[in-house]
């Protein structure tokens, strides 16, 4: 028996100091990145810091945590932020944001108010802490703009992978995103629906996708510039509002410049109305919207239904066409 309680105490006393060890190393990495993003022009303040969770975790607790990286021109400031981490499997990291907080860029600050904002990240275990997995979910997501501007949505989710397979591209990553019942401001659905046709909320939005980055999304992406984008392998795009109704799927490189190369399989009903949305929100732009609707109007009447198509767009050498037809310059991304 005091042979067992021996061997207790003894292993107690390996993992106490397996423990402290380790929250030491991690509270020390933090404050060094921190301070080395002070010292490349960052803000980078807490108002306090602590690293908790004795015996089995490595918790990192942040209250009055401030960052801006004046470069890029945006501030994140929050009332407290937590990283928790179980002690023996630290490359595991689930975030916890408040119910409160704000995102600030050159243009506006928005305020992000949510019963649940929580996210899973999983690192490879290399220095260069290369994401592996990620998935952020929320409910009861509402974004405020100071310009005056209010969106919200009942419940959305991200997930992104590293598609770590030979059949494609290295940098190469997953992508899905799902929104329920998503309502958009005012202000931009009064501009796209003054006959008060459609209803307040979207009902769903779905976005499957691989995407291709020239580089690896890592810390290095972070602390400097973050990765371009080289390929999009859409599954599955759909989008539903009201009698607006959006499907879509392709194939498409970016080239050098920017410019979109391959093709996207299109269907729609109320086509009109929906590119109209699509403009207004500034996913395409003015004079590609143009174009598009030129080209579609095109197709939709030779079909015999103006109102609903499936057409195949092709982009090659900067222009979009439809078959051997260009319609216009094609979307650009950078």
């Amino acid at each position: 028996m005091r042979g067992l309680i021996t061997l207790i105490l003894v292993l107690s006393l390996g993992w106490s100091a397996w423990w402290l060890i380790g929250t030491t190393a991690q509270k020390s990495a933090i404050e060094t990145w921190m301070e080395q993003r002070r010292d490349a022009g960052w803000t980078a303040e807490v108002e306090e810091f602590k690293v908790i969770g004795y015996p089995n975790r490595f918790d990192s607790i942040f209250t009055d945590l401030t960052l801006s990286n004046p470069d890029a021109g945006w501030t994140w400031q929050a009332p407290h932020f937590q990283l928790l981490a179980l002690s023996y499997k630290p490359n595991h990291i689930i975030a916890v944001w408040p119910g409160v907080h704000s995102y600030s860029t050159r243009d506006d600050t928005t305020t992000i108010t949510s019963s649940l904002f929580r996210g899973s990240l999983i690192f490879k275990p290399d220095t260069a802490l290369s994401l592996d997995r990620m998935q952020l979910e929320t409910t009861e997501l509402t974004l405020a703009g100071e310009s005056g501007w209010h969106a919200s949505a009942e419940a959305a989710s991200i997930a992104f992978f590293a598609h770590n397979t030979p059949d494609v591209p290295p940098n190469s990553y997953d992508l899905y995103l799902k929104a329920l019942e998503f309502s958009p401001s005012s202000t931009w659905r009064d501009s796209l629906d003054q006959s008060d046709a459609l209803p307040d909320t979207i009902p769903e939005v779905i976005f499957d996708a691989t995407l291709t980055y020239d580089n690896p999304w890592d810390r290095f992406a972070i602390e400097h510039t973050n990765p371009r984008m080289t390929a999009i392998q859409i599954r599955d795009l759909r989008f539903l509002w009201g009698d607006l109704n959006l499907n879509g799927t392709g194939a498409i490189g970016i080239t050098n410049e920017g410019f979109f190369d391959g093709t996207f399989t299109l269907q729609a009903k109320k086509w009109r109305p929906l590119l109209d949305l699509i403009i207004a929100a500034q996913l395409l732009t003015p004079e590609f919207g143009t174009a598009l609707d030129r080209g579609i109007s095109l197709v939709a009447t030779l079909a015999g239904n103006p109102s609903d198509l499936e057409v195949k767009l092709r982009f090659a050498d900067n222009l979009t066409y439809i078959g051997p037809i260009p319609i216009g310059p094609a979307p650009r991304v950078y």
